[in-house]
């Protein structure tokens, strides 16, 4: 499986506070099957600079050396509006450098705001993910404006702690409702701590076997992302998810 958004870096965020959590993290991890895992530390310009957040990365891969879990580097950018901040510094904000950006929505988001980010973003040719949007409220409540979001042109990632219930049973069947429709591109962790993966991981994977079977577990946990960060990713997946919800309206 792989891992595209965690928080394993210490010292730079809300993630692990110093480097033996960050290698709890990351034996956790590989105790479950996880055979890469990106970095992902929250990226706001203001607060940490790239500077300091790569120099712990760097200090990380130097620890984590022999562990069989590969670790690279991408960022949970909050969503700017403007985004002119990010496009000087698009390369070095994807994904393993895949040019996908992983975004951080705030919960009460205006849904046309993010929309016209979307937009601004494939006009610079930056392929925007979108972290656990099923945990926004606009977007529960009204559904077309998720769908209209995925037409904008982005992918969705979704946490494995939405699917176990740990934001409530709205949110956990909304997760639900999306994976059945597939709107879904990959499930990934949001592991703050080492018990992020202890306690819902594997859980995950068993209700998203269940909901949608063991194959789409595999292609969401580990296929989708996979051809994320070989550069893959193309722009026939969101297509059909737009083609099948025209059909069930």
């Amino acid at each position: 499986m792989i891992d595209i958004h965690s928080h394993i870096i210490h010292g730079v965020d809300d993630g692990p506070a110093n480097m033996a959590e960050s290698l709890k993290m990351i034996r956790e991890a590989e105790r479950l099957g996880i055979s890469m895992i990106v970095a992902t530390p929250h990226y706001q310009e203001e607060v940490f600079g790239l500077e300091r957040l790569e120099e712990n990365y760097k200090e990380l891969l130097y620890k984590a050396k022999d562990y069989e879990v590969a670790i690279s580097l991408g960022y949970e950018v909050f969503a700017d509006p403007d985004g002119s901040a990010l496009f000087k510094n698009k390369r070095r904000l994807s994904l393993n450098k895949s040019g996908a950006i992983l975004f951080e929505f705030p919960f009460n988001a205006s849904p046309q705001k993010c929309i016209e980010l979307v937009f601004k973003l494939r006009m610079q040719r930056i392929t925007p993910i979108i972290a656990h949007i099923e945990r926004n409220r606009p977007f529960i409540n009204r559904f077309e404006n998720f769908v209209e979001l995925i037409k904008a042109g982005c992918y969705i990632q979704m946490d494995t702690a939405s699917i176990v219930g740990v934001y409530g049973s709205g949110v956990k069947e909304f997760s639900r409702r999306l994976l059945k429709m597939k709107f879904v591109d990959m499930v990934a962790s949001n592991a703050h701590c080492a018990s992020d993966y202890i306690d819902w991981y594997r859980e995950a994977f068993k209700n998203v076997s269940n909901w949608v079977g063991k194959e789409e577990a595999g292609i969401l946990f580990h296929n989708s992302p996979k051809s994320l960060l070989d550069g893959g990713y193309s722009e026939e997946l969101s297509n059909a998810k737009i083609l099948k919800w025209e059909k069930l309206v």
